[in-house]
């Protein structure tokens, strides 16, 4: 139901974002923001445990439900908001019309004309974009309640074919897809792998035995400067290169970077890394 009243909100609504320009406000000297980053979601930890330990139970979909409660949106995570409203973050964003989507026309990509292009924040070596965490935090939850990963993964492709990419934007993002697949991993994580687990439940109380950092899930996939998006046509594709290239750019905007995203995924690899790197093998 979720993904039903997306549709309709992209076409009433101007209020959250969808793709980002990560090239454009690309910026070494931007701050850092996984400090930041990491004390927000530190604060999602402790709200959780609270809530948790309300109902006197160490079942794991017990904290699962708990932690998922303080990010889940109507439409974007709670956490993507928080981004935006941050007052600590050095987090940028530009208009779609000064941006490498401006010559995407509103056929090719309605939901550029009707809703905000997200944030970018440096983490590290890497440009992110708002929605990135976004993907981590509710899709990876989507991905976690599925029977199997492939069909995870299906649905997750589905939503880049469709809604969340080129039916909507015309962009078919595979950092969205390498999100999807690292928030996986974490809802994952959150309870079910012993001592590496965030939260562990004794005498029917929950504590944290693990600090989350952004670091160990963010990677060169995750940064669309460096895992190229397809396009939903030629136009699509020609108008956005041209304009990376006015800026002095291509994608991916660094050499280098694709031994480890694909070390990283593994046999996943085709499915959430640009097939630049595939063809480079």
């Amino acid at each position: 139901m979720r993904h039903i009243l997306l549709l309709g909100f992209l076409f009433c609504s101007t209020l959250f974002s969808t793709e980002v320009d990560s090239f454009t406000l690309r910026d070494p000297f931007m701050q850092d923001a996984l400090q930041e980053l990491d004390a927000m979601i530190q604060r999602n930890f402790v709200q959780a445990l609270q809530e948790a330990n309300r109902a006197h139970s160490c079942e794991p979909k017990v904290m699962k439900t708990a932690f998922h409660q303080t990010i889940k949106g109507v439409f974007w995570s709670l956490f993507e908001v928080d981004i935006e409203n941050s007052e600590v973050l050095d987090r940028r964003t530009l208009d779609r019309a000064d941006s490498i989507y401006r010559d995407v026309s509103l056929v090719e990509g309605s939901a550029l004309y009707l809703a905000r292009l997200g944030y970018l924040m440096r983490v590290g070596d890497f440009y992110i974009g708002s929605d990135k965490f976004g993907h981590f935090l509710e899709t990876g939850y989507d991905y976690s309640n599925y029977s199997s990963l492939d069909e995870a993964m299906k649905f997750g492709e589905m939503t880049e074919r469709t809604y969340f990419g080129l039916t909507t934007t015309g962009v078919y993002s595979y950092g969205d897809l390498a999100s999807n697949l690292d928030g996986y991993a974490f809802w994952n994580r959150l309870t079910q792998y012993g001592k590496d687990s965030y939260f562990t439940c004794s005498n029917r109380t929950w504590t944290q035995q693990n600090r989350f950092t952004w670091a160990d899930y963010i990677n060169a996939a995750w940064d669309e400067g460096l895992n190229c998006n397809y396009y939903r046509n030629d136009h699509i594709t020609n108008s956005v290169h041209n304009r990376i290239a006015t800026l002095g750019m291509t994608c991916p905007v660094k050499s280098g970077y694709c031994q480890s995203m694909l070390e990283h995924y593994g046999y996943l690899s085709p499915r959430v890394v640009t097939t630049l790197c595939l063809e480079s093998l």
